[in-house]
């Protein structure tokens, strides 16, 4: 992340413990078993939307070490029609609040699927966007998420 540009995700999550975060549930959404999870250590932190269950299963994950400066983002959604490498806008809206972080499509051996990555973005934008009220939406080229 770029110095002087946003704050580190690690101090972001406290903020984030009071506030809605995408609707946020303490518990899994009954048809998915998904819910918001947020984890906080020392110099790295992550928010995550996924199973409470299986670590390896999520659709949503954003993380951040502070030591390190980086900031890291997968959404995990197969976007039709995408080849691997290519350049890539992940749009985040909650309500009327958007971000705009650019990356590329990558994939995985396990599913084949072809998702977004970004990595080396300011945090804080996210981390206001995720915080406002609303229905969400992420969408990386037709591939809408909500």
């Amino acid at each position: 992340m770029p110095a002087g540009k946003g704050i580190g995700l690690a101090a972001a999550v406290m903020a984030i413990a009071a506030v809605p975060l995408l609707t946020f549930a303490a518990d899994p959404e009954p048809e998915t078993g998904y819910a918001w999870m947020v984890n906080q250590g020392a110099s790295d932190a992550a928010i995550v939307y996924g199973s409470t269950e299986t670590p390896e299963d999520y659709s949503f994950a954003m993380s951040c070490n502070n030591k390190r400066k980086r900031s890291h983002l997968t959404v995990y959604e197969d976007i039709a029609g995408a080849k691997v490498g290519q350049k890539l806008t992940i749009e985040i809206g909650v309500g009327s609040a958007k971000v705009a972080i650019e990356g590329k499509t990558s994939t995985d051996e396990m599913s084949g699927y072809v998702f977004g990555l970004a990595e080396k973005f300011a945090v804080k934008p996210v981390i206001t966007v995720l915080q406002e009220s609303g229905p969400g939406v992420v969408k990386m080229n037709k591939t809408s998420v909500n």
